[in-house]
């Protein structure tokens, strides 16, 4: 784009969903990375989104047009122990394009998307991942443009009154997911530039890991009565 460059405040556009089947949120940034590094780095969900459990890649499927097709399941951590945490079955469609960008393309497999939804698994909820994805495309001179969408329905009615703004807010879907990703990706572009000073003999990659491990640790020893208070306060904004 004109007069745009990549750099550490670079993140555009951001938009949250209103009155459409469950949450969604869009952004947009530039970053100094290229567009198969900046993939690489989005497909690893757990490295960004703290709520992801796991993520199983069940079987890989090549297109005619040098794509893939990858079939995921992936389990995510309940914001609350008063509710159950959740598992997706998705198909991931991935493609460059002429002009050397990338796109990536994820919908949940349900019954009424023509196909199987997996199996049930014990102590989780499905939830949908509705069409969501990436566009990644190359800037001239280095770098890449992301727009990003994520649009997930979370099955907000199983769970009590009281935590469904947990669930139901397009808000909080955009800062664990969609700015999640976009702030990851910077990160490992300012490492990777030099632009982030480290000490003699730290890593940051074991930094990053450490972070995570540890935020998932105190989100998950919260005590149920802090919890309540906080989906009280949400209710209230």
């Amino acid at each position: 784009m004109m007069g745009m460059k990549p750099g550490p405040d670079s993140i555009g556009i951001i938009a949250v969903s209103h009155n459409c089947i469950g949450v969604a949120a869009r952004a947009c940034g530039l970053v100094s990375l290229e567009p198969t590094k900046v993939a690489e780095i989005l497909k690893d969900r757990p490295s960004w989104y703290r709520d992801c459990r796991c993520v199983d890649i069940l079987h890989v499927f090549p297109t005619g047009n040098g794509g893939t097709i990858e079939l995921i399941y992936m389990q995510t951590y309940a914001p609350t122990t008063l509710a159950a945490p959740r598992d997706f079955w998705t198909l991931r469609y991935t493609c460059g394009l002429d002009d050397g960008s990338l796109v990536i393309c994820e919908r949940s497999l349900t019954q009424s998307t023509g196909g199987p939804s997996g199996p049930n698994t014990p102590g989780f909820i499905r939830a949908e991942v509705l069409p969501s994805g990436y566009l990644i495309r190359p800037c001239e001179g280095g770098g890449s443009m992301i727009h990003i969408v994520d649009h997930v329905d979370l099955d907000a009615w199983s769970v009590p009154e009281v935590l469904r703004p947990l669930y139901e807010s397009p808000k909080i879907v955009a800062q664990k997911m969609t700015i999640a990703a976009l702030r990851h990706i910077r990160q490992i572009a300012h490492e990777s530039s030099g632009e982030i000073p480290y000490g003699a003999g730290r890593q940051p990659a074991v930094l990053r890991t450490f972070s995570q491990r540890l935020s998932r640790s105190v989100t998950l020893e919260w005590p149920c009565g802090f919890q309540a208070i906080i989906c009280i306060c949400l209710q209230c904004l």
